[in-house]
C-alpha cells in the first residue's frame, strides 16, 4: 500500500487529491491511501506534532503545498523534522522564491527529471493529475500502474454560472446571447471579476456565483474571470495585462466601467511586467476580499482578518492602485473528510456584503457612464474641534483656495455650478453665513435658519430604522436616538454648509467627545445620530454621485468598527455606505490615508507637503549672532573690548531666554566665555539651519519662484538614494569635512575661508540656492558642475518636472469623477531623501509590513538604540532598564521600521529575515557576548492605527519578549526576564494559575480597545472637565490599558498596565522627518506627553522624556522634550518667517496658528515643557501685536478668540505664571472679540 501525505496551506490541490483517490480505489482498491491537512487544521502544536508521528513519518511520499513560505505553514519545524528521519520520497512545491529555497533543502531529488515531474502534476492540479501523480510516486514502491502525462487545466477563461466557461470573449458574449456592440448600446454597466482558477478547479465558486447574481440582480452585466496573476512557465499561463487586454477590454478601449479583483498580492510587486495593466485598462478597481476567517469569527472579530490578510489583502494590493472594499465571503470548514482525515474548507458569500459591494461597484462605474451635467458631488471640510475657527482643517493644505480650485475644475468640465467664489475668503464667507457646527455664537432658531436644510422626522426615521439594531441601540443609549441633542432643533437634524448648483459644500459633523464631560471617557463611543443622518442626507436627499473629504484628516475613519474588511455593523460603513469617497491626502502620511483608503473605501489623492524652507535668524537671534561672531574677530584685533562685548551678549541671551536653552547662569558663563560664545554660536546657527515649512499647499499649484528654489534645496539636503546631498557635495568641493562642520558649527573655520563652521555652512546654502536658481532660470549648463553634477541633473531631470506635476492634484480629483483609475504612487516624507516619491497626485501605497523592519531600518534603529542609551547615561549616571516607547503607524511605514529595529535592539533581539524574499521570517537573540548593554525592558505605548496597520510586528515584538524572558542570563544582565520571573511570581502569590499569570507578566504592548483610536486627552482637553493632572493621567490609562500581542487582542489590562507604567524611568518618541514636530498636532502632546505623565502620576516621580531625531538617518540625536520645545519655539512657532508663511492664507492661515496654540496648551497640561516665556511670547507676537491682531479680526476672528481663551486657560489653570496686566490686557481683548463675532453672527 503506498501511503501519501499531503500538506496544503490552503487547501489547493486536497479536493482533486481526494478524488483522484476514489478514483484509484475503484481502480486498485486497497493500494492507495491519502492524509491531507491545510495549515488551518494543524495550527495547534500538539496536533501538528501527533500528526507528524502517526502520518508523516510512516508516509511513502510527502507533498506540501505552501503559500507564502513557512511561515504559512504552522509548526513547520516539525514537519521538516519528520519528513528527514526515513521519508522514501519528499516534495515540497516551489511555489515562491521562499518555497524554492526550502525545496532545495528539503526536497529528495530537487531539480531532477522525476522532480520536475511531480511538479507539473501538482501545477496542472486537477483529479486527472493527482491519479498519474499517486501512481508515478507508487513506482518507487514497486508498483507498476499505468499513469499519463502531466495535463494542463485552464489557466485563464471568462465564466458564468450559467454558461461555464469560455476561452475568448466573443465566445462568452455569444454564449450569453449577446455581443460587445449590444453591450455598449445597452449602456448597462459592466462590471468585471477576477479571481484564481483554483476557485473554480476546486467546484469553490460559490461565492463568485452569488456576486455575479447580485450585479445582475442591480442591473449590471457581471463580465467575470479566472486568472493565474504569476507566470508559470510549466503551465504557459497569461498573467494580468493579457487577461485585461482579452477579457476586459475591446479594441483598445475598456469594455468594463469598473473591476472588482478578490485576488491577494501585487501584480505591480510580483510581475512588474505587467504593472501598468490596471492603468491601461483605466476604471477603478475594488478590492473585494475573500478572508480567511469563518463567518462566525469574522463577526466577532475586531481585527476583520488574519494577521497575513492585511498585506496580502490589503498593502500589497494598494501598490497596484486598488480601492479597498468589502469583504464578500468567509472561509467555512466542511464537515471532516473520513476518507483523507482533512477538514477542507470552502469561500461562501456574505450576502450583505456582496449586495453592499455592487452598490459601491456600480457608483463608481456610473461615475463613468453619466454626463458631467448631471453629476452631484458633495465636498466636505473636516471641522475638528468643531469651532468656527477649525473650519476646512487639513494638514499642510490650504483647503479653502483648494476647494475654489476644485469648484472651477468642475465648472470647467461641465458641471453645473451657480456661483464662482474669487477666493478662499469668499468661500469661507458664504460657509460660515449659514449653518456651521459651531452652536456656540447663534440661537438655536437662528442656527436653523440658516441651515441648508432640516431634515424632519418623517424622513430620517426610517433611515435610523434601518441601522442595524445593536447599534441604534447603542446610539440611543450614549445620545439619546435621534436627532440627538446635536445639530438638531425642534426634532429635526440640521445640515450644514450651502448648495452651489449641483455641489454641495459642508462640514462634516461633530464626532461629539466634547459635547458631555462623561462621553469623553468612552473611546469606543458611537457617533451622534446626526453624524450618520447627515451622510444619508447627503447621499440620499442631495443625491450625491460621490463625496470628497478634503485634506488630511477626518473623523469618519477612524470611528469604532473592525480594522478590516468591515461589517455593516461598522460606523464608517454605516456613514459612507456606498458613496465613492475621493480624498485629498497629504504625501507624507501614509499611515493615516491608508486608515482612510481601508476603512472609509477611499481613493486616496496625494497631496505636496508645504514647500520647506531654512529657519533662518531673525529679531533678537540675528543680533546675537552678529555680536558672537564680533566677540570672535575682536578676542584676535581687540581684546581689550571684550568686556564690554561679553555683557551685551550676556544681556541679549537673557533677553531671549537663551541662558535656559545652553542650561547656563550668568557665573558659568563668564567663567569661560569664550567657549559659551563658540556654544551659543552653535546654537544659533543650528537653529538659524532647521527646516520649516512655508505657508501652506494649495491642490493643483506647484511651488514657484523663491518657494521652489528653497524647497528644492531641502529636497536634496540629504543623499536621495544613490544621488549625493548637494550641501555635502559642495562642502567637500571647497575643501571641508561635511560632519565636521556639523558638528562643531561653532568652531572657528580652520581653513580662514569663513569665521566659523557655521558661517561656512550659511555659505554652503547660499551656494546651493544660487546653483538651484540657475537651474530654475532655464540655466541647465550648471549641471555640468564637476563633482555635483549628479545630484543638479537629479534636480533638474527629475525633481524639477516632477513638482510641475503637482497640478496633477486636481487632474485626480477630475478622474475619479469620471469613473476613471487614479495611478498608484509611492508615500513618505521628500525631504528624508525620498525624494522620489513625487509626484503627488497619486492613490499613494505604503510598505509591504511582511518586510518590516527592513536591513536598512535595523541599522538606523541600532543607532537610534545606542544614542539614546548613551544620552540617557550622561544624564542620568547610569544605564536605563525600564523605558517607555511610542510607536505610531506613519513613521514606521516612512522608515520601514526603524522604531520596532530600536525597540528589538534594546531587548537585545534581532530580527531575521528570508535570503529570498526579504520577510521577516522571525527574531534571534544576540549572544550576550556582543551586546553593548543589558537586555532592557521596553513597554510599547502603540497607535490604535498601529494595532490596525502592523498586527504582525505586534506578534513579533510579543515573540521577542517571551523569548528574551525565557533565557537562561542573570538578572543583571537581562532586566526583561528580571521584571517578567519578578511580576509572574507576584501573581502566582496572589492566585493566577502559571500560564496566566506568565502571560501577563510578559505584556509589553498597550494600546486602546479594538476599534477605539487616541489617547483620550485631547478630548478630554477640549471638554474641559478636568480639574487637574491626575485626571489626564487616568485618561491615558484608561483608553490606554488594553494589552496586545500574539494570540491577545485588546485584553482589557488596566492594571498590568499601571505596573509598567510605575517602573519605567525614559518615555522615548522619535521622529523621523523634520516635516512634522512636537507642536505639529495634538497626538504629539497626547501620546508622548500623556505617557510621560501617567508614568509620573502612577510611580510618583518623572521620568525622563526624549524626542528622538532621525531626520538625517546617518547622524540621529536625542533631546530632552524641553529642549526641543524651546527648539520649535525659537525655529518654527515665534519665527516670523513661519508666521508670514500662514498669513499668506487668511482664515485658514490663522486656524493653523490657533491649532499651534491647542497643541501647545495640551502639552503644557501634560508636562513642564512650556515656559512662561513661552506664553508671554505667544501672547504678544499671536494676541496683542496690533498689526497681527488686525489681520486675524479680518480674515478669522474666530482663531483670534480661540488663541487668546486658550492663553487665559492657561493663567486660570496655573500653567503660566502671567503678571496682572497682562491677564488684564488678554481679559479685555477676549471681550472685545467676543463682541465682535456675536455681532458678525446676528
Amino acid at each position: 500500500m503506498m501511503k501519501l501525505v499531503l500538506i496544503s496551506a490552503t487547501g489547493n490541490g486536497i479536493p482533486a487529491a481526494r478524488q483522484a483517490l476514489i478514483q484509484l480505489e475503484q481502480e486498485h482498491p486497497g493500494r492507495f491511501t491519502l492524509q491531507a491537512r491545510t495549515a488551518s487544521s494543524l495550527a495547534d502544536r500538539a496536533v501538528a506534532a501527533q500528526f507528524c508521528d502517526e502520518h508523516v513519518r510512516t508516509a511513502d511520499a510527502l507533498v506540501v503545498i505552501l503559500h507564502g513560505g513557512a511561515a504559512s505553514c504552522p509548526h513547520f519545524d516539525l514537519v521538516l523534522t519528520a519528513a528527514r528521519e526515513g521519508l522514501a520520497y519528499c516534495y515540497i512545491h516551489p511555489s515562491d522564491e521562499d518555497a524554492t529555497a526550502i525545496s532545495h533543502e528539503v526536497s529528495t531529488d530537487f531539480g531532477s527529471p522525476f522532480f520536475e515531474q511531480v511538479q507539473r502534476y501538482v501545477q496542472f492540479d486537477g483529479a486527472a493529475n493527482w491519479r498519474s501523480l499517486l501512481c508515478l510516486l507508487a513506482e518507487r514502491q514497486g508498483l507498476a500502474l499505468p499513469h499519463d502525462p502531466p495535463q494542463a487545466q485552464p489557466t485563464e477563461a471568462l465564466y458564468h454560472p450559467d454558461t461555464g466557461i469560455a476561452a475568448t470573449l466573443a465566445e462568452h458574449l455569444a454564449a450569453r446571447g449577446t455581443s460587445v456592440a449590444e453591450l455598449r448600446q445597452a449602456g448597462r454597466p459592466v462590471v468585471g471579476v477576477c479571481f484564481y482558477p483554483s476557485f473554480y478547479d476546486d467546484g469553490n465558486c460559490a461565492w463568485a456565483d452569488a456576486l455575479i447574481r447580485e450585479v445582475e440582480r442591480q442591473g449590471g452585466f457581471p463580465l467575470v474571470c479566472f486568472y493565474m496573476r504569476m507566470p508559470d512557465p510549466i503551465r504557459n499561463n497569461r498573467i494580468s495585462d493579457w487577461v485585461v487586454e482579452n477579457y476586459f477590454m475591446h479594441a483598445g478601449e475598456a469594455l468594463v466601467d469598473v473591476l472588482i479583483n478578490t485576488m491577494h498580492f501585487s501584480i505591480r510587486l510580483t510581475t512588474p511586467q505587467a504593472a501598468d495593466a490596471y492603468a491601461h485598462l483605466g476604471v477603478p478597481v475594488l478590492q473585494a476580499m475573500l478572508i480567511y476567517l469563518s463567518y462566525e469569527e469574522w463577526r466577532a472579530s475586531m481585527q476583520g482578518t488574519t494577521i497575513m490578510e492585511v498585506a496580502s489583502n490589503a498593502a500589497q494590493p494598494e501598490f497596484d492602485g486598488v480601492l479597498i472594499a468589502l469583504p464578500v465571503a468567509t472561509h467555512e470548514a466542511l464537515p471532516p473528510d473520513p476518507l483523507t482525515g482533512a477538514t477542507l474548507h470552502a469561500h461562501l458569500p456574505i450576502p450583505e456584503r456582496v449586495a453592499a459591494l455592487v452598490r459601491l461597484a456600480l457608483r463608481w462605474a456610473r461615475l463613468r457612464l453619466t454626463p458631467n451635467a448631471e453629476k452631484r458631488v458633495a465636498i466636505l471640510f473636516h471641522n475638528y474641534p468643531a469651532t468656527n475657527a477649525r473650519i476646512g482643517c487639513a494638514t499642510g493644505l490650504d483647503s479653502l483656495e483648494s476647494v475654489v480650485n476644485i469648484v472651477r475644475l468642475l465648472a470647467s468640465e461641465g458641471y453645473v455650478v451657480e456661483r464662482d467664489y474669487a477666493s478662499g475668503e469668499a468661500l469661507i464667507a458664504e460657509l460660515l453665513a449659514h449653518a456651521t457646527n459651531d452652536e456656540r455664537w447663534q440661537t438655536p432658531d437662528a442656527l436653523a435658519a440658516r441651515a441648508v436644510a432640516l431634515a424632519p422626522p418623517a424622513q430620517y426615521q426610517p433611515w435610523v430604522e434601518a441601522w442595524p439594531a445593536d447599534r441604534r441601540a447603542e446610539i440611543e443609549r450614549d445620545w439619546g436616538g435621534a436627532p440627538g441633542p446635536i445639530l438638531a432643533h425642534d426634532g429635526r437634524v440640521i445640515i450644514t454648509g450651502v448648495v452651489n448648483g449641483n455641489l454641495y459644500i459642508g462640514l462634516q459633523p461633530p464626532r461629539g467627545f466634547a459635547h458631555d464631560a462623561d462621553k469623553v471617557h468612552d473611546p469606543l463611543l458611537p457617533p451622534p445620530p446626526a453624524y450618520l443622518l447627515s451622510y444619508r442626507w447627503i447621499r440620499d436627499v442631495f443625491q450625491a454621485d460621490a463625496v470628497i473629504h478634503v485634506g488630511t484628516h477626518g473623523t469618519l475613519e477612524w470611528m469604532p468598527g473592525k480594522a478590516l474588511a468591515l461589517s455593516e455593523t461598522c460606523y464608517p460603513d454605516l456613514a459612507i455606505m456606498d458613496l465613492p469617497n475621493i480624498y485629498p491626502y497629504i504625501i507624507n502620511n501614509p499611515g493615516e490615508g491608508v486608515q482612510a483608503k481601508r476603512r472609509a473605501y477611499a481613493c486616496v489623492d496625494d497631496y505636496l507637503i508645504p514647500a520647506m524652507t531654512s529657519a533662518d535668524r531673525y529679531e533678537h537671534l540675528e543680533t546675537l549672532d552678529t555680536r558672537l561672531l564680533e566677540y570672535m574677530q575682536m578676542a584676535a584685533m581687540n581684546p581689550a573690548q571684550l568686556p564690554i562685548l561679553a555683557r551685551a551678549i550676556w544681556e541679549l541671551t537673557t533677553a531671549c531666554n537663551l541662558d535656559r536653552d545652553m542650561a547656563i547662569d550668568e557665573a558659568a558663563a563668564f567663567a569661560d566665555f569664550d567657549a559659551f560664545v563658540h556654544r551659543l554660536h552653535a546654537y544659533v546657527s543650528e537653529l538659524a539651519d532647521a527646516a520649516i515649512s512655508d505657508g501652506l499647499h494649495t491642490l493643483g499649484e506647484p511651488p514657484r519662484g523663491a518657494r521652489l528654489v528653497e524647497f528644492l534645496a531641502q529636497l536634496v539636503r540629504l543623499p536621495n538614494g544613490e544621488v549625493p546631498s548637494l550641501r555635502e557635495r559642495i562642502a567637500r568641493q571647497w575643501g571641508y569635512d561635511y560632519d565636521a562642520m556639523l558638528r562643531w558649527r561653532g568652531e572657528r573655520d580652520p581653513s580662514g575661508r569663513f569665521p566659523t563652521y557655521g558661517t561656512a555652512l550659511d555659505a554652503v546654502h547660499t551656494e546651493a540656492l544660487r546653483l538651484l536658481q540657475a537651474l530654475c532660470d532655464g540655466d541647465p549648463g550648471v549641471c555640468d558642475a564637476g563633482p555635483l553634477a549628479p545630484t543638479l541633473r537629479y534636480v533638474h531631470d527629475v525633481l524639477i518636472p516632477r513638482l510641475a506635476q503637482t497640478s496633477e492634484e486636481l487632474g485626480v480629483i477630475s478622474a475619479a469623477l469620471s469613473g476613471r483609475h487614479v495611478l498608484p504612487g509611492g508615500s513618505g516624507a521628500p525631504t528624508r531623501g525620498m525624494a522620489d516619491v513625487l509626484p503627488s497626485g497619486r492613490n499613494f501605497y505604503t510598505v509591504d509590513p511582511n518586510k518590516v523592519p527592513s536591513p536598512a531600518a535595523w541599522e538606523v534603529g541600532v543607532a537610534l538604540g545606542d544614542t539614546m542609551v548613551e544620552r540617557y547615561r550622561a544624564e542620568a549616571g547610569t544605564l536605563p532598564e525600564t523605558i517607555g516607547m511610542v510607536v505610531w503607524s506613519t513613521p514606521t511605514m516612512r522608515t520601514m521600521g526603524e522604531d520596532i529595529a530600536q525597540i528589538l535592539y534594546l531587548m537585545g533581539v534581532r530580527p531575521r529575515w528570508s535570503p529570498t524574499s526579504g520577510r521577516v521570517t522571525g527574531v534571534e537573540p544576540i549572544p550576550l557576548a556582543e551586546l553593548k548593554f543589558p537586555r532592557i525592558d521596553v513597554t510599547l505605548r502603540i497607535s490604535g492605527l498601529f494595532r490596525d496597520t502592523f498586527p504582525n510586528l505586534m506578534a513579533l515584538v510579543d515573540d521577542a519578549v517571551q523569548m528574551v524572558a525565557m533565557l537562561d542570563e542573570p538578572a543583571e544582565r537581562n532586566v526583561l526576564r528580571r521584571n517578567v520571573l519578578r511580576d509572574r511570581d507576584e501573581l502566582l502569590r496572589r492566585g493566577l494559575d502559571p500560564e496566566t499569570a506568565l502571560r501577563d507578566a510578559s505584556f509589553r504592548i498597550f494600546t486602546e480597545p479594538p476599534g477605539g483610536y487616541g489617547t483620550g486627552v485631547p478630548e478630554l482637553i477640549e471638554s474641559q472637565a478636568w480639574q487637574d493632572r491626575a485626571d489626564l493621567a487616568e485618561i491615558f490609562i484608561s483608553w490606554g490599558g488594553y494589552a496586545y500581542g500574539r494570540g491577545v487582542y485588546g485584553a482589557a489590562r488596566h492594571e498590568t498596565f499601571r505596573q509598567r507604567l510605575a517602573g519605567i524611568q525614559l518615555v522615548v518618541k522619535n521622529e523621523d522627518t523634520r516635516e512634522y514636530d512636537l507642536y505639529s498636532d495634538d497626538d504629539w502632546g497626547a501620546y508622548l506627553g500623556g505617557f510621560g505623565l501617567a508614568v509620573k502620576t502612577v510611580s510618583g516621580r518623572a521620568p525622563l522624556a526624549y524626542s528622538g531625531d532621525a531626520s538625517d538617518p546617518q547622524r540621529v540625536l536625542y533631546r530632552d522634550t524641553q529642549q526641543e520645545s524651546r527648539r520649535l519655539f525659537r525655529t518654527r512657532i515665534l519665527n516670523p518667517k513661519w508666521i508670514a508663511g500662514l498669513q499668506r492664507h487668511g482664515f485658514k492661515g490663522a486656524g493653523d496658528m490657533a491649532h499651534t496654540m491647542d497643541n501647545v496648551f495640551i502639552w503644557s497640561a501634560v508636562g513642564d515643557v512650556v515656559e512662561d516665556w513661552m506664553y508671554a511670547d505667544l501672547a504678544q507676537r499671536y494676541a496683542l501685536d496690533e498689526a497681527m491682531q488686525q489681520w486675524m479680526r479680518e480674515v478669522n476672528p474666530h482663531a483670534l478668540q480661540s488663541i487668546v481663551a486658550r492663553l487665559l486657560e492657561a493663567i486660570k489653570r496655573e500653567l503660566w505664571q502671567a503678571d496682572e496686566a497682562m491677564q488684564e490686557r488678554l481679559r479685555q481683548l477676549y471681550l472685545e472679540v467676543e463682541g465682535d463675532i456675536e455681532e458678525r453672527s446676528e
